[in-house]
């Protein structure tokens, strides 16, 4: 403690002492600079007034003494004179010191003023009492003391300065320039420049010789101090050091014994921890309930314990070895070559980050990971099985790797998984024998039916519609005569693998034995007739697959089929139900094939009525059948604020079709997103024209958008590029929302609508209270307008619940800063009650009825 005390006190010490020198240096530093400049202001203060004397006696003189000038005696004139001293000083001066009297009207060229002197001259003009100016400059790459005082115009100058017609003589006869001047005038300047360079090499040398001598001095002293502490404390330091080398070896014997004690108790635990999850894997094989979950459930235990820093799983499939689970470092987990080499020698293999005989990549990728060790270890169907089904692949960060005895327990472990997989493919194929086909692998149909059973339950449970298909190719014994025996199987499998990828929302696909298959859809809809509806638009698709022909030795065949649908919901038997398709299959053989029939006719009728409308629909598009009708909105002093677009269907034969009836029909068909665009692009033609109208032009248009309109990525950029193309006012365009449209994916919605309201667009949710009503989205929505539904506003007068709900609307509105506007105001009653609960803006029959524009 005293050795490091007397050290500090030194370095304490030894710090002042340098910094109180290092202060000292910089002041005799500066103060030596300051003699300089006081040294070359006085040098040139003394020169300045010689000269200036000298000028005066010699000017009066040269006056008095009436020399009469000529080409002779020019050469006596004062400024000549002067410009003749300044030279021959400038000559002799040891220092090269130059004085001039200049100026920028010189008459002898050489009196010409330099810029530094110009720049003097004009500050003495701009400042009549400065009696001089002394400033630092740099000429010829040196720096200069430059020294200036005024040349002022006196009487006696007059006599060759003033008036030219006044002036001598010969003045006038000799010169051109500076006339004019008078008394008082800044004629030049007195310019004395000094080099520094002579004047700072005594100074700076005698500065450097004292500082050299002052440092000299402290480091002197300040070794003698150093080794007058360290002589005195050597035997402090020597005893301290043996000490400490004694505690060393006690304190390393001690470390010693603890480290050992602490890696013997590490490796018991990891040993147990190894062999808990070793205890839990098993647990997972003995309860998994199909190969996929033992896999990724024992992955995952095995990588729950910190020793394994990566797991991987891989299995043969089809011939290939194919990664089946993966946990740890692996992003994307592909079979590597020493996995594929374990597989082949079905023996383990251990890895080590540096070992030479990995790839660099590999070597690197352990390394980034912290990874030391890789074990890898075959899985087999036993201890004895001369082949691996598969691999088993641990990593670990473990700076010695994995213990012999870790080692053991993972081969253990692995003989496990082998011989669960094993069981797992044995009841495999033992089920694939029972319930599946042997020819395309699909269901058969005792499996069907088990299926189906369970699903009449589940209907009636949960009231929603299923479905069984009845599939039954047309012909097919002509593939067979026609080709050969073999070309029906080959056909067979084709058809099972077009069924597998065209019916993605069937729940079981089966063979029924033959050329039948049967399908089952569950969970359909509630209703009858939507199922049906639903049902249909999936037997359109399955029946799409007969488009492409099935090519059998490169013969091509073209196939079609009959298909037969039976609804269920209550708890009828599966055998009754597989009886009626298969008879609504042969109602569709029978009335001429390669079509489908309902086991219920009344449902067949309605999906052909459905279909053949939803096909008017799409030609209604190209055919311009459809048109726009307008209502308009009003406040409550009954002043127009806007309209609603409402799109109208006028049939060549059906005539007009109500929107009740044909809205839905292009939701469900998706016909929904191209009306809404004709929608759009009719409503903001409108404005175009509007704006040149003296009313029309302050009226905005509502558009109603559908939910799958709203979805579309491009819903925003379309509107906005319809917007900016006609040179719209945004404002003028009002987007109105039904709430599940909000509910459904409430953070897109929220953005989208942000994203309208930047640009200008306002947004009104329609119907609102029939819906999702609640304060939790509404929050969160930056739209400008709720729209009381009808069904609310048609009870006003006689329903107490309908006057609360819509006092309620109104409140929100007022409470979140919305609009609030009611629909379906069709009595004076109604208007008047709405009023008083506080709603401003109003839209009904008995204000107005919709119609077209021209009719506004």
């Amino acid at each position: 403690m005293a050795i490091h005390l007397n050290k500090k006190i030194f370095w304490i010490v030894s710090f002042l002492i340098i910094i109180s020198n290092t202060i000292l240096t910089l002041y005799t530093y500066q103060k030596t600079n300051e003699r300089i400049q006081i040294r070359a202001l006085e040098r040139a203060e003394s020169l300045k007034d010689y000269f200036v004397a000298m000028r005066y006696v010699y000017h009066k003189q040269f006056i008095n003494s009436n020399i009469d000038l000529n080409d002779s005696t020019v050469g006596f004139l004062p400024a000549h004179a002067s410009t003749f001293i300044s030279n021959k000083f400038s000559e002799i001066s040891k220092d090269k010191i130059t004085i001039r009297n200049v100026t920028d009207r010189p008459r002898n060229p050489k009196n010409m003023a330099d810029n530094f002197e110009l720049r003097a001259m004009e500050y003495f003009k701009n400042n009549p009492k400065a009696e001089s100016k002394v400033e630092k400059i740099i000429e010829n790459n040196k720096e200069v003391f430059h020294y200036t005082v005024p040349l002022i115009i006196e009487g006696y100058c007059i006599a060759c300065h003033g008036k030219k017609e006044d002036v001598l003589p010969f003045i006038k006869s000799r010169y051109d320039s500076a006339y004019d001047y008078k008394i008082g005038d800044v004629r030049g300047v007195t310019s004395i420049k000094i080099p520094i360079e002579n004047l700072e090499k005594v100074a700076i040398n005698n500065f450097y010789r004292t500082t050299v001598f002052n440092w000299s001095i402290i480091f002197i002293l300040l070794l003698i101090i150093y080794f007058t502490i360290k002589k005195m404390t050597t035997q402090e330091v020597k005893q301290k050091i043996f000490l400490q080398n004694e505690v060393r070896k006690k304190t390393a014997i001690l470390q010693e014994q603890k480290n050992q004690l602490e890696a013997a108790n590490k490796n018991q635990k990891e040993l147990f921890s190894i062999l808990r999850t070793v205890a839990d894997c098993n647990q997972i094989l003995i309860t998994a309930r199909d190969i996929n979950e033992l896999i990724q459930d024992t992955t995952a235990s095995i990588h729950s314990n910190s020793t394994f820093k990566a797991v991987k799983i891989l299995v043969i499939e089809n011939s290939e070895l194919v990664v089946k689970a993966s946990m740890g470092v692996d992003v994307e987990p592909i079979v590597l070559p020493y996995e594929r080499v374990v597989l082949k020698e079905n023996a383990p293999l251990k890895l080590n980050a540096f070992d030479d005989t990995l790839s660099k990549e590999c070597r690197d990728e352990m390394q980034q990971n912290s990874i030391s060790e890789t074990y890898i270890t075959p899985l087999r169907k036993n201890s004895h099985s001369k082949e691996a089904i598969g691999v088993l692949s641990i990593s670990t960060t473990k700076i010695d790797g994995l213990s012999k005895e870790e080692q053991d327990m993972i081969n253990e472990l692995s003989g496990d998984i082998g011989f669960a997989m094993n069981s797992f493919h044995q009841k495999e194929a033992i089920n694939q024998l029972s319930f599946y086909d042997s020819l395309t692998y699909l269901a058969n149909q005792k499996l069907f039916e088990n299926h189906l059973e369970q699903s009449l339950m589940d209907s009636e449970k949960y009231l929603k519609y299923g479905a069984v298909l009845f599939i039954d190719f047309d012909n097919f014994k002509d593939v067979n005569d026609l080709i050969n025996k073999g070309a029906g199987d080959t056909v067979l499998k084709e058809i099972s693998q077009r069924l597998i990828k065209k019916a993605k929302t069937a729940s079981l696909i089966a063979r029924h034995g033959g050329d039948k298959f049967l399908i089952l859809l569950e969970n359909i809809s509630k209703d009858e007739n939507q199922s049906a509806m639903i049902v249909k638009k999936s037997v359109i698709e399955i029946q799409e697959i007969t488009k492409e022909p099935f090519i059998v030795d490169e013969n091509s065949m073209y196939l079609t089929c009959s298909i037969g649908v039976a609804l269920f919901l209550d708890n009828t038997s599966a055998n009754k139900l597989l009886n009626q398709a298969e008879y609504a299959m042969r109602t569709a053989k029978r009335d001429g094939k390669n079509t489908v029939r309902f086991y219920n006719e009344s449902l067949q009728d309605m999906t052909k009525q459905r279909f053949q409308m939803i096909q008017y629909l799409k030609e209604s598009i190209l055919k311009n059948e459809l048109f726009l009708n307008y209502q308009k909105q009003f406040d409550k002093d009954k002043n127009v604020v806007g309209v609603e677009a409402l799109v109208r269907w006028n049939h060549p034969t059906l005539g007009l079709v109500s929107p009740a009836e044909f809205i839905p029909l292009a939701e469900e068909s998706g016909i929904i997103k191209e009306i809404g665009a004709f929608v759009l692009e009719s409503a903001t033609s409108e404005l175009l024209l509007w704006k040149s109208d003296r009313i029309k032009k302050e009226w905005r248009i509502s558009v109603n958008v559908s939910p799958l309109q709203f979805k579309e990525s491009s819903f925003v950029d379309t509107i906005n590029k319809l917007i900016t193309s006609k040179n719209l006012d945004p404002s003028k365009l009002r987007i109105e929302l039904t709430e599940g449209v909000l509910i459904e994916n409430k953070e897109k919605a929220i953005d989208k609508i942000r994203d309208l309201k930047n640009f200008g667009i306002s947004t009104s949710i329609d119907d609102f209270g029939t819906g999702y009503s609640n304060l939790s989205y509404l929050k969160n929505l930056q739209i400008d307008e709720l729209k009381i539904d009808q069904s609310f506003v048609f009870g006003l007068g006689q329903n107490s619940s309908d006057r609360a709900i819509v006092n309620s609307i109104i409140m929100l509105g007022e409470e979140f800063n919305f609009e609030v506007i009611a629909e379906g105001v069709e009595t004076i009653e109604q208007f008047e009650i709405l009023k008083e609960l506080g709603c401003n803006y109003f839209q009904g029959y008995l204000l107005a009825r919709p119609c077209k524009a021209e009719e506004l």
